[in-house]
């Protein structure tokens, strides 16, 4: 069973491997910067070589690298497209130099004024130009997208699976790229997951549409919110409108995938936080039961 959480670089890369290390994970997510900037310093090669031999010895796989925050490749905006093209290729040439696993993102919402199709269009215009940019460089891709499912509320894009298919199906570079299901996400947008038959209708979507084969990655969230809210709200398991019950069937599911927990961490910047402990312990002893 692989169990992690989103763990900081606030105090340089390899303290997201020692946080991991410290909450007994086996695997992780990070930032490869400041998720709430567009210019970033980029790490030396001195940094990636400590963060690298330190993960191989520690044997945590996978690592998931998860994008910032401001880019849009969905945007019709050409000087928010243009600064997501740079950034994003910036993100998927750390997850290269980092030998991440997979890099995790949102497809980002759609302009005003524009349709569903045209942001899908420039979502998929954007991953192709990063993966161009990595394969040019590099000569082979060694990592996987991952597109995240989102709650829906508003022009953004990803709600359902069939949304996330047409992503990836119209993309010259399909074979690199799967999805991560945030059960948050999934559970707030109107996916009941907390019930057999929801989560088979979830997955009877996902089979027709992507099959199963796509799923690299579960982010494990409970939600603060009801079902079909549509307000992103993460919590911590078994607290929220999910619930124990809900996430038994859950981890029925979707055992056999990394589970990254991404619930709130309710202590200051500079500290570890004892509730991602305690969610850790909640799912393992669901796991265990």
């Amino acid at each position: 069973m692989k169990i992690g959480v989103h763990c900081s670089i606030r105090n340089g890369y390899i303290h997201a491997l020692k946080e991991a290390k410290y909450l007994g994970c086996n695997c992780l997510q990070m930032f490869t910067h400041s998720p709430r900037i567009w210019k970033f310093v980029p790490p030396t090669v001195q940094e990636v070589e400590e963060f690298k031999t330190l993960r191989k010895k520690l044997n945590f796989t996978p690592l998931a690298v998860h994008t910032a925050y401001l880019p849009n490749p969905a945007s019709s905006n050409k000087e928010i497209y243009l600064k997501t093209k740079n950034l994003l290729k910036l993100e998927f040439e750390l997850a290269n130099i980092f030998e991440a696993d997979y890099i995790v993102m949102h497809p980002g919402s759609y302009s005003e004024g524009k349709t569903l199709k045209d942001g899908i269009s420039q979502i998929v215009n954007c991953i192709d130009y990063c993966f161009e940019y990595i394969l040019k460089k590099y000569n082979k891709i060694s990592f996987m997208l991952l597109l995240e499912n989102v709650c829906g509320n508003g022009r953004k894009i990803g709600r359902t699976f069939t949304e996330l298919a047409e992503i990836i199906y119209k993309s010259k570079f399909s074979q690199y790229i799967g999805i991560c299901i945030d059960t948050a996400h999934a559970f707030s947008y109107g996916y009941d997951i907390k019930t057999e038959k929801g989560i088979n209708f979830m997955l009877e979507e996902i089979k027709s549409t992507l099959s199963m084969g796509k799923i690299k990655l579960i982010h494990l969230n409970d939600s603060k919110t009801p079902l079909g809210s549509r307000i992103d709200q993460h919590y911590h398991i078994g607290k929220g409108y999910i619930g124990i019950k809900g996430f038994k069937n859950i981890i029925k599911h979707f055992s056999k995938y990394p589970l990254i927990l991404e619930t709130p961490k309710e202590c200051s910047f500079e500290q570890i936080s004892d509730m991602d402990k305690k969610n850790i312990k909640v799912v393992k002893s669901i796991i265990n039961k």
